[in-house]
């Protein structure tokens, strides 16, 4: 055997694990993709002047990150049964929205998760800092071990990548749903509806309901009318013109929010009631 024969299976050996190294770190690279996308898209919030603002500094944010950084925002964000629930800020003066996703199982399901994205970053940091020492190209043996350490890698590593393929098409299977149901009619009503929940106005109603009620529960709308009035001039003046609604007591019942009831007089005539709805609550803003 000459000594170009003896090179030739060596050699092809060699280009075989240097495409078993790129095939590896191209499965990082689209694990650590996944990981930006789920970390950067799994909360969104905002009120509605800069929401969009805010998602575009949590995308950048994310796509800064590195691997062990990112593993740990996901099980720490995504990988909860419920997650820290998001905060609203102080002193709002829009509508706040927020969306959060996560996934759900039990205690095994999630200890299991956890250790699964723990071996996935040492396994990406072993090869990617650790890989020279089985690097040794004039050993044909060194080589096909190498070449098997690095398929048996991809088999431990590839089930982890699947499952954040599934979780990231479930996160974009749900956005997509949330968006056509905001373009509905039903959305829109419903959207509109949570304007109205917020709105200074009934914000208003809310407080003199809690604070000024009858011992029945009832609070006068005339009340609320005249605190409306000092509270919030703009807002009863051009109260047709935003909701919609001429009167109090017709924006009262687009709310839904409150029982109205019209309580006769001896006199004749009548006074207009209302209180919140069992279980209804209102915050001052936020959705």
């Amino acid at each position: 055997m000459d000594k170009a024969e003896q090179i030739l299976p060596n050699q092809s050996t060699c280009d075989e694990v240097l495409r078993k190294v790129g095939r590896n770190v191209l499965l990082f690279q689209q694990i650590e993709a996944l990981l930006k996308f789920l970390v950067a898209n799994h909360r969104r919030d905002g009120s509605t002047s800069n929401f969009e603002e805010r998602q575009q500094q949590r995308t950048e944010k994310a796509h800064k990150q590195m691997m062990g950084k990112l593993v740990e925002q996901f099980t720490d964000g995504i990988l909860s049964d419920a997650g820290e629930p998001t905060v609203e800020p102080e002193d709002l003066t829009e509508v706040w929205m927020s969306f959060t996703f996560t996934t759900s199982g039990d205690r095994e399901f999630y200890e299991v998760q956890r250790a699964d994205m723990k071996r996935m970053v040492d396994e990406r940091n072993e090869l990617i800092h650790h890989f020279m020492p089985r690097w040794q190209p004039d050993s044909v043996e060194k080589m096909a071990e190498a070449a098997k350490y690095l398929d048996e890698q991809r088999a431990r590593v590839l089930p982890m990548f699947e499952h954040l393929r599934s979780v990231s098409k479930a996160l974009i299977d749900v956005g997509q749903s949330m968006a056509a149901f905001m373009a509905s009619e039903e959305g829109q009503r419903h959207f509109e509806l949570i304007l109205l929940q917020h709105s200074p106005l009934v914000s208003v109603l809310k407080e003199v309901a809690e604070q000024k009620h009858r011992a029945d529960g009832w609070a006068y709308l005339a009340d609320a009318g005249r605190i409306a009035w000092l509270q919030e001039p703009e807002a009863v003046t051009h109260m047709k013109e935003r909701h919609g609604h001429a009167t109090l007591k017709r924006l009262a019942l687009a709310s839904d929010l409150f029982d109205v009831f019209d309580e006769p007089l001896p006199g004749g005539g009548y006074r207009t009631l209302y209180k919140a709805k069992a279980g209804s609550t209102i915050k001052r803003d936020g959705v």
